[in-house]
């Protein structure tokens, strides 16, 4: 009499796999979360970069009063109506009606700010709150 083999997967088998699964998602999911960050803060200071060009081309050309009001309190960068940098408050990010202006978002969804902290020269600060959205803690972003 011939023995028959079965064919087919054990249910021991079908466990290895899931262990094995799971200690590669254990694995990469921190991983993959590292990555996520690192681009966040990569596209903050990139935004930064460029609105560093926009508020030195106004402060060359109408001294960066014209801005801010020769205010030194932290503004929220915002775009106005016609595609230009303003200034107003600091809000969250998106606005609750989106007409202009329209906040300048970080990727954790709050205002870029900005902020010259004497308001008779021309340097300034443009920073992010981070992801928790506090400024002042060690995970702002600056440029």
């Amino acid at each position: 009499m011939a023995v028959r083999r079965q064919r087919g997967i054990t249910l021991v088998e079908i466990m290895i796999a899931v262990a094995i699964l799971a200690i590669v998602a254990t694995i990469a999911i921190p991983i993959y979360e590292g990555y996520i960050v690192e681009a966040r803060y990569g596209t903050a200071v990139k935004d930064m970069r460029q609105m560093e060009l926009i508020f030195d081309d106004l402060a060359s050309d109408n001294d960066l009063r014209a801005v801010d009001g020769n205010s030194t309190a932290v503004r929220g960068v915002y775009t106005d109506a016609t595609g230009n940098v303003a200034l107003g408050n600091v809000g969250v990010c998106p606005p609750a009606s989106m007409t202009p202006p329209v906040p300048w978002c970080d990727p954790w969804n709050n205002n870029y700010r900005y902020q010259r902290p004497v308001n008779t020269s021309q340097t300034y600060a443009l920073f992010s709150a981070g992801p928790d959205g506090t400024a002042g803690n060690a995970d702002d972003a600056s440029k």
